[in-house]
């Protein structure tokens, strides 16, 4: 390591391990230049300063520095073999603060653990309060080492022949936006801002910086929003648009289903069928917890593949066995769903299709000619609480309403190929890429669609499926250019580039972030937490991929600490620029305004400003 070899010059004999330096040993640090660098003048002894700085590699030194000015020009003599470990005014060495930033970002450590694991491995005690401070110098470093480096990266990427630009903002409601533009199939993450809403004038902003340091892209892949569509014209007017595949079809489902599963919810809580059966089930339980026998799970599973053993057994305790598998089947409704959000997973329509197909079983069964009324008198309940799935006309109204509209939307995800697959989320986990053949055909299959679709339109009776069809007509008018052509042409590129369908490249970043934070914090509510999150976060997973170290510190992390302490003078600008106060509130107050005394005040001597100067105007 090259930091390593410069501090075994300064010390007399070989370098200890790290971690095995003694605590407080003597460092003597001396200028290596003869003559002033501005002037060429003779240099001498100004001043020595001690210094105490805390490092991986240094550990705990007591450096004393023998700081020299020129003789002619007076000016002090640079100090720049300290400052290659440790940054200027600072206390904490490059490398420290790069294994604490990774730790945290990289590893998804909490403050206590990266302060453990640091003193287990490097014998460096670190305060918990430190940790914070040093992963914000990490990530202004590797934001003014990704700016600094951003000339060789653009150059690969034209090399590759250009590339996709993935544009999305991430959020909790009440926080600010986290954007970030991310360059595909390289998967790296460009640029990335901090705005107070997704708004137009702010994505220009963004996207502008990405024209500026890396180039016009061949595409631009982005959601349905209009803000993040007008800051494009306004910045890449020229550049093919594309809106996620992903994004389109919810907003479709969200058009198609969302009133009708909201009246079919509405209708299954006013039936109150679900809080009837869960009270059912619950005296189940507590009827067999007071029973001094009970099955285990194998004498269930063997009864239900051979149900003659049960002649053997107590009638009562099977009965109320039965009742409660039935219970169970029913309420387990949600393995009919696929882990995703709506309208992709309808949860209310799939309790109602099991429970009208329970419904219908416990009828056949209770209709036989031998089935015990006395003794089975659970199961009827259970089918009169079920009875209203078929007979209320409201509730069946709603449901068959929702079915209509169900089957043409699962109909538009079959053409676009983004139904659910078994063991594979349509929206986390689907690969990002399709070959160029695929990619085509499934254009093809969606113009041939939309005229299958165009024809049975005309030829519809049913109110509802034409209301249905109507709508998703009209989405594939407006957006069928930014939903085909993701095949562009070879030219200026040795081979077609193929643009993603979708956008889950930045879902994805943004699913990894929100799980990390997750992990390292501990709760599921991260409002607080993605409000003070720093955007240049998101630039950590660039470290991940080879070819980016490559450039970025020649292929190893061993060497980020050398490009920090090349590149720290931008990296403080970078901290002023983001330490500036905010100008874009939309009512910019302070909390000291807000909590004087005379407040409410000074609040109705404005209200009755306000008044008189409308009364005025309203004369005039």
């Amino acid at each position: 390591m090259i930091l390593r070899a410069e501090l075994a010059g300064q010390l007399d004999g070989p370098l200890p391990a790290g971690g095995c330096l003694p605590e407080g040993y003597p460092l003597p640090w001396d200028s290596d230049h003869e003559e002033c660098s501005h002037c060429g003048g003779r240099l001498r002894h100004k001043r020595t300063s001690v210094r105490q700085p805390v490092g991986l590699l240094l550990g705990r030194p007591r450096v004393r520095c023998i700081e020299k000015e020129c003789v002619r020009c007076g000016k002090a003599d640079s100090f720049d073999a300290y400052h290659r470990f440790v940054p200027a005014h600072g206390n904490y060495a490059f490398d420290l603060m790069i294994e604490v930033g990774l730790a945290r970002l990289r590893d998804l450590r909490q403050d206590t653990e990266i302060c453990r694991d640091i003193r287990r491995r490097w014998g460096v005690s670190l305060p918990v309060s430190a940790v914070g401070l040093l992963v914000d110098s990490f990530l202004d470093g590797l934001a003014a080492v990704h700016q600094a480096r951003a000339p060789l990266l653009r150059r690969r990427i034209e090399r590759d022949g250009g590339y996709v630009l993935h544009v999305d903002g991430t959020c909790e409601p009440g926080t600010d936006v986290a954007f970030a533009a991310v360059a595909a199939p390289r998967r790296w993450v460009l640029e990335v801002g901090k705005m107070t809403t997704e708004n137009a004038n702010s994505i220009a902003e963004v996207l502008s910086r990405v024209v500026g340091h890396w180039g016009i892209p061949s595409a631009l892949m982005r959601d349905m929003s209009q803000n993040i569509k007008n800051a494009k014209q306004q910045v890449l007017p020229e550049v093919p648009d594309f809106i996620c595949q992903y994004h389109f079809l919810e907003n479709v489902g969200e058009k198609l289903c969302r009133t009708s599963h909201g009246k079919l919810t509405s209708c299954l809580r006013r039936v109150r069928t679900r809080a009837a059966l869960n009270s059912i089930r619950k005296d189940l339980i507590r009827w067999s917890k007071q029973e001094s026998s009970s099955l285990t799970t194998e004498q269930v599973e063997q009864l239900l593949a051979n149900p003659s053993e049960a002649a053997e057994m107590d009638a009562s305790l099977l009965r109320r066995l039965a009742a409660y598998l039935v219970l169970r089947w029913l309420d387990d409704f949600g393995a009919d769903l696929h882990g995703e959000y709506f309208p992709f997973d309808l949860p209310s329509l799939a309790f109602y299709r099991r429970g009208r197909r329970l419904s219908e079983w416990l009828d056949g069964v209770i209709a036989s000619e031998d089935f015990p009324r006395r003794g089975f008198s659970t199961l009827e309940t259970i089918a009169r609480h079920l009875a209203p799935l078929r007979e209320d006309p409201e509730l069946t109204a709603a449901a068959q309403r929702l079915e209509k509209a169900s089957a043409l939307f699962e109909e538009l995800r079959g053409v676009l190929r983004l139904t659910h697959t078994p063991r594979e989320r349509t929206l986390r986990t689907r690969k990002p890429v399709e070959s160029g053949e695929q990619v085509q055909q499934i254009a093809e299959d969606l113009t041939q669609w939309r005229e299958a679709l165009q024809n049975r339109f005309s030829r519809e009776r049913d109110p509802d499926k034409r209301d249905d069809e109507a709508l998703v007509l009209q989405y594939l008018e407006t957006y069928h250019q930014e939903l085909t052509g993701h095949v562009l042409p070879a030219e200026p590129r040795r081979e077609p580039l193929v643009v993603d369908r979708t956008n889950n490249l930045l879902e994805q970043l943004f699913g990894v972030t929100k799980k990390g934070l997750r992990r390292r914090v501990g709760t599921k509510r991260l409002k607080r937490f993605i409000q003070a999150m720093r955007p240049e976060a998101l630039l950590v997973p660039n470290l991940g991929d080879p070819l980016y170290l490559d450039f970025v510190c020649g292929g190893d992390l061993a060497n980020l600490p050398t490009r920090l302490s090349e590149h720290w003078p931008l990296a403080k600008a970078l901290r002023h620029e983001r330490q500036q106060p905010k100008k874009d509130h939309p009512l910019p107050t302070s909390k000291r305004v807000l909590r004087q005394p005379e407040m409410l005040d000074n609040l109705t001597q404005l209200v009755r400003a306000i008044i008189r100067l409308t009364a005025e105007k309203s004369a005039a």
